[in-house]
């Protein structure tokens, strides 16, 4: 195993991590912001992706 693979597994455990506190120790109205959120990140991640496979194209 490589450092480079070593540190992204590292990275992904603690983003996991930090994001289950912050689900478990937030309000309802909380929990409606980051769905929301995240929602609106996802929408913003599929036009990305798809921009680029047009660029490809």
């Amino acid at each position: 195993m490589n450092v480079s693979s070593l540190v992204k597994g590292i990275s992904v455990g603690l983003t996991a991590g930090a994001v289950a506190f912050a689900v478990a120790n937030a309000t309802s109205r909380e929990k409606r912001d980051l769905k929301k959120n995240a929602g609106r990140a996802l929408r913003a991640l599929g036009d990305i992706v798809e921009g680029v496979g047009d660029i490809l194209r």
